[in-house]
C-alpha cells in the first residue's frame, strides 16, 4: 500500500516560501510604486518604465531566491536543475550498454548451442572409437591365441618323438559328496588305466604300443594327499591328472594330480554365450566369424570358472561335422542373426564344455 502523498511534505517550507514570495512582491510593489511617484529614472528610462523594471527585477529576485531555498533544502531540486543533463546522457548510455549486452548474449548464446552440437558430435566419435578399440583388442587376442597355438604346434614338429606335451591333460573324473576312501582309491587307479591307454594311443600313430608297455610314474605322497581331500567331501570333487612334462616315445610317463571342488556353472539347455552377425558387414567370412565365436565361448566359460587344459587352453571341442554344418548355415543367411552357444549337458568346474550352436 502507497503512503499518503502528504506524508513525506515539508509544509513549513512550503509555508516560508510562499511568505517569503508575498513578502518580496510586496516590498517590489512599493518600491516600484515609490520610485514612480517620485519620477525617479534608472539607466534613462522614464519613471514609469523604471517602476515596471523594479517590478520585474523584484519577480526575479523571487524566483532566484525560491530555487536557491529549494535547492538548499531538497537534493532532488539541485539534481533536477544541475545533474539532469548528465544523468540523460548516463541513461543514454545505459541504452547504448544493454543493446551490446543483449547483442552480446545472443552470440554466446549461439556459441553455446554450437559447443553443445560439438560436443554431441565428440561423445558419438568416442564412443565409435571405443566400439573400434573393443573390436581391436578382440581381434588382436585371437591372433595372440592363434600365435600361441602356432608357437606349441611349432615346438612340438620340432621335438619330433614329444607325443605328450608338459602340464596337457591326460584324463579327470569327478568324485560325489560323502565318496568313501576306498572308493577315491579305486577311481584313482581307474584314472591311471585311462592315462596308460591315452598315451599309448598317441604312441601308436608313430608305432604300434600297448597300454601294459606304457610306464607311469607319480608321487605317492601327491596321490595319497589328494586322496584324503577329496574323500568323504560334502561337496562335489574333481581330480585331475596331467602330465608332469613332456613326454617323448619311449620314456616314463611322469603325471602329477590336482583336485578342488566342483561347482556346476551351467544347466543342461542354458545359453553359455550369444552374438549379433551380419552378413552385410565387409569382408564378411562365415567360417572365420564362427572360429572367433567358439574362441569367445571359451573365454567367456574359463572367466565364469570352468578350468582349461592348462597345455593347449581349450576347455572343450566341436565336433567337425557339427562345426561344417553352422558354416554353410552361416553362407546362407542374408540378415542379421544371433548366434546361440547352448549347453549339451550340466557343465561343471572340471568341464568339458560340451555345446551346440543354434541361430536364431
Amino acid at each position: 500500500m502507497q503512503p499518503p502523498l502528504s506524508s513525506g511534505t515539508n509544509w513549513t517550507l512550503i509555508v516560508s516560501i510562499i511568505a517569503g514570495s508575498a513578502v518580496l512582491a510586496y516590498l517590489g510593489d512599493v518600491l516600484g510604486s515609490k520610485y514612480g511617484k517620485q519620477r525617479i529614472s534608472l539607466f534613462g528610462l522614464r519613471p514609469k518604465y523604471t517602476s515596471r523594471l523594479i517590478t520585474a527585477f523584484t519577480g526575479i529576485f523571487i524566483s532566484v531566491a525560491v530555487l536557491a531555498i529549494m535547492s538548499f533544502f531538497s537534493e532532488n531540486v539541485r539534481g533536477a536543475l544541475f545533474t539532469l543533463r548528465s544523468l540523460q546522457q548516463e541513461v543514454a548510455w545505459s541504452r547504448e550498454r544493454l543493446t551490446e549486452q543483449q547483442t552480446l548474449l545472443q552470440t554466446t548464446t549461439l556459441s553455446l548451442d554450437m559447443a553443445r552440437f560439438d560436443l554431441e558430435t565428440l561423445r558419438n566419435d568416442r564412443d565409435l572409437l571405443f566400439n573400434e578399440k573393443n573390436d581391436l583388442e578382440a581381434s588382436i587376442s585371437s591372433l595372440r591365441e592363434d600365435a600361441a597355438e602356432m608357437r606349441r604346434d611349432l615346438e612340438i614338429m620340432r621335438l619330433g618323438t614329444i607325443t605328450v606335451q608338459a602340464n596337457s591333460l591326460l584324463t579327470q573324473r569327478n568324485i560325489l559328496p560323502e565318496t568313501s576312501p576306498e572308493r577315491v582309491l579305486e577311481i584313482l587307479e581307474v584314472l591311471e588305466g585311462e592315462v596308460r591307454v591315452r598315451v599309448a594311443d598317441r604312441r601308436s600313430e608313430k608305432r604300434y604300443t600297448v597300454s601294459e608297455d606304457v610306464k607311469l610314474f607319480f608321487d605317492p605322497a601327491e596321490k595319497s594327499a589328494v586322496a584324503a581331500q577329496v574323500a568323504n567331501s560334502p561337496e562335489r570333487q574333481y581330480v585331475r591328472v596331467l602330465a608332469a612334462e613332456n613326454i617323448a616315445m619311449d620314456e616314463e610317463v611322469k603325471v602329477r594330480f590336482e583336485s578342488g571342488a566342483s561347482y556346476l556353472l551351467y544347466d543342461e539347455g542354458e545359453i553359455l554365450y550369444r552374438r549379433l552377425m551380419d552378413p552385410q558387414e565387409r569382408e564378411f567370412n562365415a567360417e572365420d566369424v564362427l572360429h572367433v565365436f567358439l574362441r569367445e565361448v571359451k573365454n567367456q566359460a574359463i572367466k565364469n570358472g570352468v578350468l582349461p587344459d592348462p597345455a593347449t587352453n581349450s576347455v572343450g571341442s566341436l565336433e567337425g561335422e557339427d562345426f561344417f554344418e553352422v558354416v554353410e548355415k552361416l553362407k546362407n543367411i542374408e540378415i542379421p542373426t544371433i548366434i546361440n552357444a547352448v549347453a549339451l549337458e550340466d557343465i561343471y568346474t572340471e568341464g568339458p564344455v560340451r555345446i551346440k550352436i543354434i541361430l536364431e
